[in-house]
């Protein structure tokens, strides 16, 4: 067993703004032994820099290039490098509260090493956009979150995830997708708050833009659905290859604007109001607007 209790993996590219207080809030941790592996992915401003200083100052810090291009592939690569009994990652704009990783290890570090495990904490929004700020997500007590930055994952668990496929744009679907499929994997929730997410305007995807413009983000990110389907169905049961399944034709009748195609799929009721929300400008622009009571949830 490694003596390394976690490797958290960082994927970067043109953060100069954001990276330093980044970095900064996940070597202040104490309270477990880790290592902070960190890609590059081809930054032109100052970045590079700016985490070659940090490297030079912080021993448990590696820098690394991405020797493609992509930010899944530099979540692969950094994935690759990790050499931790689990394993978190965490976007280069992002702050990690204080005390946060040693509580998120505490919560798995009971299990065997052979044990398929992931650990799921919540986050809080962090926008200067009021609407957008101070949101905690999942709202729900007991419940940790299903985006990216949530998973504590143990080595058997990683090596099911990655690589994430690179034609994909983002991890995180791909990500949840697993979670929520390979059942027989140990979910541990805490209400521990992991991530202080920064809602920006160089976020991959947020809520700040227009419908046209988010469509045009997400519909590429939900294609790991049916991707997904295609490469792991057999693997699950009977049920949750069911379940997947109807998660494809919600999402095919998302991106085509099919309301009634939402409406009639078999997925649960969540899949099918964040199908509705997303498959059109009336029902996204509604959602912006009842965003503090729908987020999280």
């Amino acid at each position: 067993m490694s003596d390394l209790n976690v490797s958290v993996v960082v994927a970067v590219k043109n953060e100069e703004k954001y990276v330093q207080s980044a970095m900064l809030s996940i070597l202040k941790q104490r309270g477990l032994i880790f290592e902070l592996v960190v890609v590059d992915d081809g930054s032109e401003d100052e970045t590079y820099n700016i985490l070659c200083s940090l490297a030079a100052e912080h021993k448990n810090m590696r820098l690394l290039k991405n020797p493609k291009a992509g930010k899944c592939s530099a979540f692969n690569y950094g994935v690759s490098h990790a050499t931790g009994r689990f394993t978190c990652i965490y976007a280069g704009d992002d702050l990690m509260p204080e005390g946060s990783l040693a509580a998120r290890f505490a919560m798995v570090s009971g299990f065997g090493e052979t044990d398929a495990v992931v650990g799921l904490c919540k986050l809080i929004t962090l926008s200067e956009n009021k609407k957008f700020d101070g949101h905690l997500v999942p709202k729900r007590a007991g419940q940790g979150g299903l985006t990216g930055v949530s998973y504590m994952m143990s080595l058997q668990v990683v090596s099911k995830i990655f690589p994430v496929p690179e034609i994909l744009p983002n991890e995180d679907t791909w990500m949840e997708l697993a979670v929520t499929h390979f059942v027989e994997w140990n979910i541990v929730h805490s209400d521990i708050v992991g991530c202080m997410w920064r809602v920006h305007s160089g976020n991959s995807i947020n809520m700040l833009v227009d419908f046209p413009t988010y469509n045009k983000k997400l519909t590429p990110r939900m294609a790991a659905i049916g991707l997904f389907y295609e490469r792991h169905s057999s693997e699950l049961s009977r049920n949750s290859r069911d379940e997947l399944y109807q998660k494809v034709k919600c999402e095919t009748s998302r991106s085509q604007g099919d309301i009634v195609g939402i409406l009639l799929s078999k997925t649960s009721l969540i899949n099918r109001l964040r199908a509705l929300s997303a498959c059109n400008s009336f029902f996204y622009n509604l959602r912006k607007k009842l965003y503090g009571l729908l987020s999280g949830w």
